[in-house]
């Protein structure tokens, strides 16, 4: 069956805006995210000091100082934390409460309330750093395959629709290929379900070495692993796969069962193309008698 990285990018799962709001933040660039934050913490302070000691705008600081601890971290987060905290004491003094924020308040009340403000700004930047962490684990886990350590299906239709578009800015083309061992079913039946498994991590350590930090390699089905890469042109692509396909074999030779795998690739400046291209190559390698190669090139 083609894999389709359109489907496999879109989740059937309704997210809410905040959901959505919070992995589009994780996802900013800091570059791109202070300016922002610079100006939502200009104007809370701002409507806060016009608004007088008798409106009380503390709340709408939670809203900067949560993005700020999201984006830069729990370090930052503190530092904005206390720099709101002394903000909020200077334009509203150290009351507690209407009746208070005008009157005189005793030195230890003033303190009392100085240090419950505190505790609140701190427990509050503590409990967004230990969700930024949890999420960013769990994001990570939801895109690994934990048998290989290669992306997994979602997480390889996000990364090659990424070198789409710089395969697109760049005016370059895509390789695509997919990968299938050969009898792999028999391999687990005849030698066990541990043998099959060091296989495919003997596969995916030679795929991962094959190609650079930043292209596009997962594990898309049981069996099947799939790579995706930004090339010059048709001829480096066909070496390219060459390697790959060469690393791969002489790797499952020197493995206990001498497995083999069949390789497809192709050449394309559109994903689906490449992606379908490839899977026909890769079925065509099969018919070809196992344990070989198949490169087309887009036409």
């Amino acid at each position: 069956m083609p894999f389709d990285a359109t489907s496999a990018y879109k989740s059937s799962d309704i997210r809410s805006p905040i959901e959505q709001a919070l992995e589009w933040s994780a996802a900013l660039p800091v570059r791109k995210a202070w300016p922002r934050l610079a100006v939502l913490w200009i104007v809370v302070a701002l409507l806060d000091m016009a608004s007088g000691r008798l409106v009380s705008l503390n709340a709408l600081y939670m809203v900067p100082l949560c993005l700020t601890t999201w984006c830069f971290g729990r370090t930052l987060g503190l530092i904005a934390g206390a720099a709101a905290v002394t903000l909020t004491l200077t334009i509203n003094g150290f009351g507690d409460g209407l009746s208070a924020q005008a009157s005189t308040v005793p030195a230890l009340v003033a303190a009392w309330n100085a240090g419950m403000r505190i505790a609140a700004v701190a427990f509050l930047i503590l409990l967004v750093s230990a969700f930024r962490r949890t999420f960013d684990r769990e994001r990570m886990n939801a895109r690994i395959d934990p048998l290989t350590g290669l992306g997994n299906r979602r997480a390889f239709a996000i990364e090659s629709r990424k070198l789409e578009l710089a395969a697109a800015r760049d005016q370059r083309i895509l390789l695509c290929g997919l990968i299938d061992l050969d009898d792999f079913k028999l391999i687990n039946d005849t030698n066990g379900h541990g043998v099959g498994d060091q296989v495919l991590q003997t596969v995916a350590s030679a795929l991962r070495s094959a190609v650079r930090p930043y292209d596009a390699v997962a594990r898309i089905g049981g069996d099947e692993l799939a790579f995706c890469l930004i090339v010059r042109d048709a001829v480096s692509a066909e070496q390219t796969a060459t390697k790959i396909f060469g690393s791969i074999a002489d790797a499952l030779r020197a493995t206990p069962v001498a497995a083999t795998c069949s390789l497809g690739a192709t050449t394309s400046p559109h994903l689906d193309s490449a992606l379908a291209q490839a899977d026909r190559a890769m079925y065509a390698a099969k018919a070809a008698g196992k344990g070989v190669m198949r490169f087309n090139r887009d036409t």
